[in-house]
């Protein structure tokens, strides 16, 4: 969550005098604001703000509803690429309702990457698209894993754009210059894409941008 992020939802609220409260104050003022009101309205005032018009109010009161039930909806939404909207929506309203909505959860797992070829390492340089960090994580499961399961065509071709949906955040950090390049890959998702993932392995990977030739990389998760 951005300070502009809290800043609209208070201006959206009708909250006085929004620019001149302070950015670390921003945080309590928004829970403060959403405390005030039904906690279904406030859920929804944070979702519309999240969701923007992506999907219909109709819909927004369906995911509130399964929210209040537990349910994961940051994992279970059919579109996935609505689902790190939702992750983030479901961290604000736990901390504003922790009586009514479930503390979400989400996985962090690091890579630790060599480029096996100048081209490759180049790679490790750039912001990882979200399609060639979701081939390199298809490449570190087994081939029955779901990933593999529901995208096998867009993993293996030019273009996969739900990889956006699956990869939340992802970034190289730690790089090495030697005789191989190296590099941490670090990643943010939702507990069903990265549980299965074993720590301490090894495996080799063909993984590439959208476009681009696959190039090898030698990693150990």
């Amino acid at each position: 969550w951005s300070d502009d992020d809290y800043r609209q939802i208070l201006t959206a609220l009708e909250v006085d005098g929004v620019e001149e409260i302070s950015a670390s104050d921003l945080p309590d003022m928004t829970i403060m604001a959403l405390q005030d009101m039904e906690v279904e309205d406030a859920a929804d005032v944070v979702l519309a703000h999240k969701l923007l018009k992506r999907i219909s109010a109709g819909s927004r009161r369906n995911i509130i509803e399964d929210l209040l039930d537990g349910q994961r909806s940051w994992e279970e939404v059919a579109d996935i690429k609505l689902h790190a909207l939702l992750f983030a929506a479901s961290v604000l309203l736990h901390k504003a309702f922790p009586k009514h909505f479930m503390r979400p959860d989400m996985m962090q797992v690091v890579f630790e990457v060599c480029a096996a070829t100048p081209e490759a390492a180049a790679l490790l340089l750039k912001n990882p698209q979200a399609a060639f960090v979701a081939r390199m994580l298809a490449d570190a499961l087994s081939e029955n894993c779901i990933l593999e399961r529901l995208f096998d065509e867009q993993l293996l071709g030019n273009s996969f754009p739900e990889a956006e949906g699956i990869i939340w955040h992802a970034e190289f950090i730690d790089h090495s210059i030697t005789a191989q390049t190296s590099a941490s890959l670090v990643i943010y998702s939702s507990d069903q894409w990265l549980k299965d993932i074993e720590p301490g392995s090894k495996f080799q990977s063909n993984a590439y941008n959208d476009s681009d030739h696959g190039d090898n990389f030698h990693g150990r998760r």
